[in-house]
């Protein structure tokens, strides 16, 4: 099973694909920053990161439900986090 998940942080693109077979990769303005093949995702851990500069760090974070995994992802800048998209809530959130 393959679910794709897009949106868009501070003007940069993002792309995140899962499927079983290659495991998770994020993509930033079409280009591949990480992957991760971790076969079972732990919720609240980061599964894949990426640098945006002075925007801050684009963390990736998966939860688990018994047959699929959604993600949530935050823009972490110093000490500030903030929830910056949710696949389960099906929305992005207000940068």
């Amino acid at each position: 099973m393959r679910k794709s998940f897009e949106f868009t942080v501070k003007s940069n693109k993002v792309k995140i694909t899962n499927s079983w077979f290659s495991g998770a990769k994020l993509y930033v303005n079409g280009d591949l920053r990480g992957t991760d093949k971790t076969f079972l995702a732990i919720s609240n851990r980061t599964l894949l990161s990426a640098n945006l500069g002075e925007s801050g760090i684009l963390e990736i974070k998966p939860l688990s439900g018994l047959i699929t995994v959604e993600m949530d992802a935050y823009l972490v800048n110093g000490t500030d986090m903030q929830h910056v998209y949710s696949s389960h809530k099906g929305l992005s959130l207000k940068e």
